[in-house]
């Protein structure tokens, strides 16, 4: 799940970087990769408390025992993907 998250961060970052080029406007690193690396953090905290409320049994309306992917998994993939993206726009928001 880490490599899966660090591999789409990176590849959206790249999707961005293409965009911005072409478009002439590198405003759009720091409003499209600032905004999904803020959702990503967001969906891994998420993520986290779940896993501390629920432990891996699902979600609430989940009838499932267990998850085959554990929830704090699912966390460290967030923010492996969220990693690449703020570092972009924070890089976009110095220079």
């Amino acid at each position: 799940m880490i490599k899966k998250g660090l591999i789409s961060g990176i590849l959206l970052l790249l999707i961005v970087f293409v965009e911005a080029y072409f478009v002439g406007d590198w405003s759009h690193i720091y409003y499209i990769c600032g905004t999904f690396g803020l959702i990503s953090m967001v969906l891994a905290l998420a993520y986290f408390i779940d896993s501390l409320i629920l432990g891996n049994k699902g979600t609430l309306s989940s009838k499932k025992e267990k998850r085959k992917i554990g929830r704090i998994e699912q966390s460290k993939g967030f923010i492996i993907m969220a990693i690449p993206n703020l570092i972009a726009a924070l890089i976009y928001i110095i220079i």
